[in-house]
């Protein structure tokens, strides 16, 4: 897949490093020389040097021929623009912006710009889940959504061991996947019981995580 990173400041000399090892073509654009010349020394990418907000900029880095974009610079205004470029002049199938001001997130959304990382809230929630969730596992995170999949072990102690799951009282938004038991795998029905041991994949949407959490007792 052929890749244009927007930025190669820290984020973007580790994204550029990592992807280039799992194979892909990456290009990066920098208006910083110093930051070019890092990059360029350290890893086997293309390196520009420029504007990446700047439409010639873009065309000499080869972004008409490129799947994604990631803008990853310090500047989100910046972000918002190569993106908008890359999608709109370049036909760039899927672009990413990091964002840096929280309050920018729904302006980048409503804008075009396909998935926005607040890194600041990335890593809140992740220590969020390391604190607080010993018994609950992330699995996974939906793209561009407040919804995740999450694995919870339901404890010894639990209040509503036994109940069928139609007669408690599972979180709106949220939906049961599957379950496992003693190495088995079950798939839940309103007739299906819950069991202390028993690991319980859902997908919650916004706050239905903590109230499923609730809810197990953990």
């Amino acid at each position: 897949m052929r890749i244009l990173i927007i930025g190669a400041g820290q984020h973007g000399y580790y994204l550029s490093k990592h992807l280039k090892e799992a194979g892909h073509d990456i290009r990066v654009i920098d208006r910083n020389e110093q930051n070019c010349a890092r990059l360029a020394n350290a890893v086997d990418v293309r390196v520009f040097f420029g504007d990446g907000t700047r439409v010639e900029t873009l065309a000499s880095a080869g972004a008409g021929k490129c799947d994604v974009m990631i803008a990853v610079t310090n500047h989100d205004e910046n972000n918002l623009i190569a993106c908008e470029i890359g999608k709109k002049q370049f036909g760039i199938r899927r672009t990413i912006s990091k964002i840096n001001n929280t309050k920018n997130i729904s302006l980048m959304k409503r804008l075009g710009v396909d998935l926005v990382l607040d890194s600041t809230q990335i890593i809140s929630q992740l220590i969020e889940r390391e604190i607080d969730n010993s018994d609950v596992k992330l699995i996974a995170d939906i793209s561009n959504s407040d919804a995740i999949i999450s694995e919870y072990t339901i404890p010894a102690s639990w209040s509503h061991a036994g109940k069928r799951v139609m007669d408690l009282k599972i979180p709106e938004n949220c939906v049961l996947i599957y379950i496992i038991r003693s190495g088995s795998l079950l798939i839940p029905r309103g007739n299906t019981l819950l069991m202390p041991g028993d690991d319980v994949v859902a997908l919650a949407v916004g706050a239905a995580g903590k109230a499923l959490k609730k809810l197990f007792e953990l």
